[in-house]
């Protein structure tokens, strides 16, 4: 009796172990949550989630496209730069130029997914490394933004092109909803295609899948164009909901908070392991510290220690368990 107990005492906790080891980013969003609403005041008030709720929505989507070029090993320096290109091109096209909104919207899609197209290209073919390729492309991207806009931004867009993302359905925003659906979009793609398969494999050994059959080319370019097409849609939100384009809306400091987000949503920066739900509590992580942040009225500075220490802890992290294996 007593040696049964003892089986079913442990096999609970391997059971916990890998829940927690495979849902990390969700008991770490729960833990910050509930810590949050004891000692931080208004934290848990219906209104305050739903504002972190809305937040979360637009760097999600452009995290998913982060979290799929990390799974490859690599990384996209160049996102913050291409929200702020997306952006101006946006506001330029359907307020400057007064362009119908379908053909505007897909004419700043294909714009990211060509930055991300020159990424792929010169990491995976030429062979530069990918942090040297999308930081260079990415200075080049916000010299071409400066310069079509001159340095300026299109300011009061146009109320019917604002309703895309400030509208609510059910009560709900509609850039929440965008949001979801991109995450169910790509929960399929990562978690249930052979191309999700392909890019795990991909991104453990790139040798070993390619004697398997893939294309491992096709793969390491593709991730890159779906980071620029979810950056450039990120980009279109993102001036929504400022009711603002302007070159500098990206900037260095959000590419950092999209890669801490995806850290923390347990993506390995050795490539080979990431999830969109990892993706999505990661984020909302992120932004729930920031709102703890100013709640309690602390110098913001704060949230960039915190972020500093989570990717650094990150890299430590993932060094050793390399060694250990």
């Amino acid at each position: 009796m007593e040696k049964s107990q003892k089986v079913i005492q442990k096999n609970d906790s391997h059971g916990i172990r890998a829940f927690v080891k495979k849902n990390g980013s969700l008991v770490i969003f729960v833990l910050i949550c509930l810590i949050a609403a004891i000692f931080v005041p208004r934290f848990a008030s219906l209104n305050n989630i739903l504002l972190i709720v809305k937040q979360s929505a637009i760097p999600i989507i452009a995290c998913i496209g982060m979290t799929m070029v990390l799974m490859t090993g690599g990384i996209d320096l160049s996102l913050g730069y291409t929200i702020g290109l997306t952006s101006v091109l946006t506001g330029m096209l359907v307020k400057t130029h007064e362009f119908p909104y379908v053909p505007a919207i897909l004419i700043v899609l294909a714009v990211g997914a060509l930055v991300g197209l020159v990424n792929g290209i010169c990491v995976q073919v030429i062979k530069v490394p990918a942090f040297i390729t999308t930081l260079g492309t990415g200075y080049i991207v916000y010299g071409i933004a400066q310069i079509i806009s001159h340095g300026e931004a299109v300011n009061r867009l146009p109320k019917s092109f604002l309703a895309i993302g400030k509208t609510e359905v059910l009560g709900v925003n509609t850039t929440v909803l965008i949001s979801l659906a991109v995450c169910l979009v790509f929960y399929y793609v990562l978690h249930m295609s052979t191309f999700g398969r392909n890019l795990s494999a991909f991104g453990l050994s790139e040798p070993a899948s390619r004697l398997s059959g893939v294309s491992t080319g096709a793969v390491n370019i593709s991730v890159y164009v779906i980071c620029g097409v979810l950056t450039a849609l990120a980009g279109i939100l993102l001036s929504i909901d400022v009711n603002c384009a302007q070159p500098t809306m990206g900037g260095g400091n959000y590419t950092f908070e999209i890669i801490t987000g995806a850290v923390l949503g347990g993506v390995s920066l050795f490539g080979g392991v990431g999830s969109v739900i990892g993706a999505v509590f990661g984020v909302m992580t992120i932004k729930v510290i920031g709102n703890c942040i100013n709640l309690m009225n602390a110098a913001y500075y704060l949230y960039d220690a915190i972020m500093g220490i989570v990717i650094l802890a990150a890299i430590i992290f993932e060094n050793i368990k390399n060694r250990k294996l």
